[in-house]
């Protein structure tokens, strides 16, 4: 299975130790880390086990976090079918899935994350590459739900969930900050036929 995913606007390749500095200055950025990590400043030995973390989660689960970089069509969008990043692009943010234990049933919970350089916020982006993520969990992983966690004081966010046909959970316990929980279903994901901007 190709573990890279290509949207209209994106290139998402499994980020790997070569993304480390792109990934500590985009996840200490005080925009981006307010709803990720609670506004938490993360240390350089922490992205790396991140890091880490997604490449034994693409070996032994077939998934992990995408670094997400600007699509470039050689020859333009109608004569080119070959997306690659720009030489020299810069990291725009990162998309991916994680497990876990989670508050919505039993066992472990698949999880859906993303973030956007702030300059990048209200372009779609995020959803965009979520789509992708996704089409990929469901169609070629095959993972049966994928949740969400969303802090309540992010609204932007909540919305992107609802775009991307996540329904909120009203059984899910609220989070020590608030947080709200979203989940898809494979079989209403595959039944939608939801995928538009992901490509094989």
């Amino acid at each position: 299975m190709s573990e890279v995913l290509r949207t209209v606007r994106l290139v998402l390749r499994p980020v790997s130790m070569s993304d480390h500095g792109a990934l500590l200055t985009h996840w200490t950025g005080p925009l981006v880390r307010r709803h990720l990590f609670h506004d938490r400043l993360i240390s350089a030995v922490q992205v790396s086990e991140i890091i880490d973390s997604s490449e034994r989660d693409f070996a032994t689960e077939g998934y992990g976090l995408w670094a997400l970089r600007p699509a470039r069509w050689p020859g333009g969008i109608d004569g080119a079918d070959v997306r690659t990043p720009a030489a020299g692009e810069p990291l725009i943010g990162v998309a991916g899935l994680s497990h876990h234990d989670g508050p919505l049933g039993h066992g472990v919970d698949v999880e859906i994350l993303y973030s956007l350089e702030p300059d990048r916020w209200g372009q779609g982006l995020a959803a965009e590459a979520s789509r992708a993520v996704l089409d990929y969990a469901f169609g070629v992983v095959g993972v049966h739900r994928v949740t969400a966690e969303i802090d309540t004081a992010n609204p932007a966010s909540a919305e992107i969930a609802l775009q991307l046909g996540m329904r909120r959970r009203p059984d899910g316990p609220a989070g020590p900050d608030g947080a709200a929980y979203y989940a898809a279903e494979r079989s209403r994901w595959i039944g939608t036929r939801r995928i538009v901007d992901a490509v094989p």
